[in-house]
């Protein structure tokens, strides 16, 4: 049996080994390929991190149909036998079962050997024992996948790539259509959605509408680009993002293997983070006071993938589509939510870039973490206001009355420096 061993440390003797640093950047199916091990075994990794999740999913990618995925673990805060059953079946619904989840003895761990591994996988018992004395000992997950995760004609060399528009930026998508075209990539289409003209080109795909465009209503038209594409693989992006030189190499250099994927993103001329890899902060929709940067190597349950530059599988758009009863503003956090919900979790790809020609929000307060002291290092003006305004907009009176000079704030210098500095 082929066995991939993802500990900590090497494990099981006979088993090839590879270990990288956990955080959001940990990523191994960008070294193998999904549905492609007969067993993938870990121990030593699920000890108190807020990772679990991305561990979780990037394990069972990498097993084969039939194959196994075995993980020892010690209980503890972050991942104990309740919570590692509840984030599998979050992660992986319907897509494996439990053949064993209980205590095994700490010395079943030393010298432990492929054929021993394969054995106990295929003759573990049902209703584990737990033996006395062991109840905060080493805990052993086996599941089978029984479905396979890959895609048929799914391939990193095949894109979609869709535009929405209002016709007033032409000059700028012509860059950006040039920009798509200079990746080389080997299969790809363009769709734009909005007010624009037919190229008559080559995998060019016009779609006119601009129905209720003074609302704003993008949704629809992200929509109608995910029902005419024809690729897996989706890039939809606002007609103000360009895609860098290294876009499509980074790609495949970071794999096939993603759901919801981030890239660095930049305003030109300025080199400022435009959104690229951000938390909301909270759950509560349309509340935006706690959005702020993230760290590339940090995850949290509130990241969302901003509506500027959205990329994922396109089986992950028709499940999930956009809500069309929102328009523009928050459609995206919603979206991301609901995606998360169904067990599709963002990701950040560090080796791809964009560039983004336009961006109104201005620099963005970098995740608090209590560990920092009582005051956050950064922007602390800005936050302030961001509080007020939270405080005053949760009274309808108030933010009747204070609206019109709130909208007046945001187009001034003032805020403009506040928002950068």
């Amino acid at each position: 049996m082929q066995i991939l061993d993802l500990s900590l440390k090497p494990q099981i003797k006979g088993a090839k080994h590879w270990y990288q640093e956990i955080n959001q950047l940990y990523h191994p199916t960008g070294e193998f390929e999904q549905d492609s091990q007969e067993l993938v075994y870990s121990y030593g990794n699920l000890n108190s991190t807020k990772f679990v999740p991305i561990l979780l999913k990037e394990w069972l990618y990498l097993v084969k149909k039939d194959g196994y995925l075995v993980i020892d673990y010690q209980p503890n805060k972050e991942c104990n036998l309740k919570k590692l059953e509840e984030q599998m079946w979050w992660l992986w619904m319907g897509k494996y079962d439990i053949v064993f989840h209980g205590p095994i003895k700490t010395k079943e761990l030393k010298n432990l050997r492929t054929k021993e591994l394969e054995r106990f996988v295929k003759n573990a018992p049902s209703q584990p024992v737990m033996p006395k004395g062991d109840e905060e000992g080493i805990f052993r997950f086996v599941c089978k996948k029984i479905e396979s995760t890959k895609t048929p004609g799914d391939s990193i060399d095949k894109w979609t790539f869709g535009m929405i528009t209002k016709g007033e930026r032409n000059d700028w998508i012509e860059e950006i259509i040039a920009a798509i075209h200079k990746q080389k990539i080997p299969n790809y289409e363009i769709i734009v959605c909005g007010t624009y003209f037919d190229r008559k080109e080559k995998n060019f795909t016009y779609i006119p509408f601009k129905e209720r465009d003074d609302k704003g209503w993008i949704t629809k038209k992200k929509n109608l680009i995910v029902q005419k594409a024809k690729y897996e693989n989706l890039c939809i992006m606002h007609d103000r993002i360009v895609l860098g030189n290294n876009w499509f190499s980074g790609v495949k250099k970071y794999g096939n293997c993603f759901e919801l994927m981030c890239v660095k993103q930049t305003l030109r001329g300025s080199g400022l983070r435009t959104g690229d890899w951000i938390t909301y902060g909270g759950k509560t929709l349309d509340v935006p006071y706690g959005i702020a940067k993230l760290d590339y190597e940090d995850w949290d349950e509130y990241i969302y993938v901003g509506g500027m530059l959205t990329t994922l599988k396109k089986q992950i758009a028709v499940k999930a589509p956009w809500n069309e009863i929102r328009y523009w503003g928050e459609e995206d956090v919603e979206l991301t939510f609901r995606q998360r919900d169904l067990g599709y979790i963002a990701r950040y790809n560090p080796y791809s870039s964009v560039e983004a020609l336009t961006w109104r929000f201005g620099d963005l307060p970098s995740k608090y973490y209590p560990s920092e002291g009582f005051l956050p290092k950064d922007m602390l003006v800005r936050r302030l206001l961001r509080q007020i305004n939270k405080a005053v907009f949760s009274v309808p009176l108030l933010k009747k009355i204070t609206s019109p000079f709130v909208t007046m704030l945001v187009k001034s210098r003032v805020y403009k420096f506040i928002t950068t500095h």
